[in-house]
């Protein structure tokens, strides 16, 4: 029984500093944006307006320079999503969160302007910028700004492009 109190104790503090080691902590967020306007131009000149609605996640580490982010968007017009972007923002925690990305999108036209066109899956780039800001029990809130130039063709390619432009403004939640 004597050997054993010591032998316990030392296991009790090999346990109490593995303890204290833990990695950095990790935050999943989920944001919905029920407020969101774009604008999209096409290659003639022409230019559309709407309003839309998304959804958004983001994964970071709070040590970390880089997060993992991605959306999804639809309005009557279309749908667009980046389903992984590369963002910038400070390490560590912080009240205000400013980040910068950029990543790969895809876009759908639900409604077609031309009668003999096809509905083709667009492949672009985004460029994005937010900023989040914590109000505390995992709550933040979230505007966003995208600037987004898809092919106007199927090919990705292609010369032709249009620019999709939206800003949004939403609420999420560290899970």
């Amino acid at each position: 029984m004597r050997r054993l109190r010591p032998l316990l104790a030392c296991l009790c503090g090999l346990l109490a500093s593995l303890v204290q080691a833990q990695p950095p902590a990790r935050s999943l967020g989920v944001t919905v944006f029920p407020v969101g306007a774009y604008v999209l131009s096409d290659t003639e000149g022409g230019r559309e307006a709407g309003y839309s609605a998304g959804l958004a996640w983001s994964y970071r580490r709070e040590a970390s320079l880089l997060e993992v982010g991605g959306h999804v968007a639809s309005s009557r017009q279309l749908t667009e999503a980046t389903p992984m972007s590369l963002r910038i923002t400070p390490p560590g925690p912080r009240r205000v969160r400013p980040y910068l990305g950029l990543g790969l999108s895809f876009m759908v036209a639900h409604a077609l302007r031309e009668e003999g066109a096809t509905r083709s899956l667009q492949l672009g780039a985004e460029l994005c910028g937010g900023l989040d800001v914590e109000l505390g029990r995992g709550l933040f809130l979230s505007a966003e700004a995208r600037y987004q130039n898809f092919s106007a063709t199927g090919s990705p390619f292609a010369g032709e492009r249009q620019a999709l432009s939206s800003g949004f403004l939403g609420l999420g939640m560290h899970l």
